[in-house]
């Protein structure tokens, strides 16, 4: 697809080791563009390593025409994992994506709120402790993937 790619508001952000900018992307007579050319012509555009750069609120004006969104260019993966929100990654396939029903986690709260005391506890660091090790293996693993290239 062609596409024009102009950024506005470009902030360096030192505290997050990120730049943030507004994307304005005009597709005349095309639809909208997805976030992976996007991701494709920010990097090229800014000699940033895609992985390291994130796209989101992408929004078609009425009309079509232009879209606008915004960007975060990260310095390096690290940086991208520490700081950004676990359901960004979880788009992109870094952690994994939730198990169980809706339904499952719901029952698990009644409960929560029928028990008192230590088995309170049992049954919410059961819930929550396995969550965060997985959460943090996977970004470990993910991590050794782009050391070794």
């Amino acid at each position: 697809m062609t596409f024009i790619v102009k950024t506005r508001k470009v902030l360096l952000n030192k505290i997050l080791n990120r730049r943030q900018l507004s994307v304005e992307l005009l597709h005349p007579n095309k639809p909208t563009p997805s976030q992976e050319s996007v991701v494709k012509e920010l990097a090229s555009k800014y000699k940033a390593d895609e992985r390291n750069v994130v796209v989101y609120g992408l929004r078609t004006s009425f009309g079509g025409n232009r879209t606008t969104g915004f960007a975060l260019i990260y310095d390096t993966q690290q940086y991208l994992l520490k700081f950004e929100p676990k359901f960004r990654l979880r788009r992109r396939g870094i952690i994994p994506k939730r198990d169980g029903s809706r339904k499952g986690w719901k029952e698990v709260k009644s409960k929560l709120k029928k028990t008192r005391g230590s088995e309170k506890t049992k049954i919410y660091m059961s819930r929550k402790t396995d969550k965060r090790e997985v959460i943090r293996a996977q970004k470990e693993t993910y991590l050794k993937g782009f050391v070794g290239k």
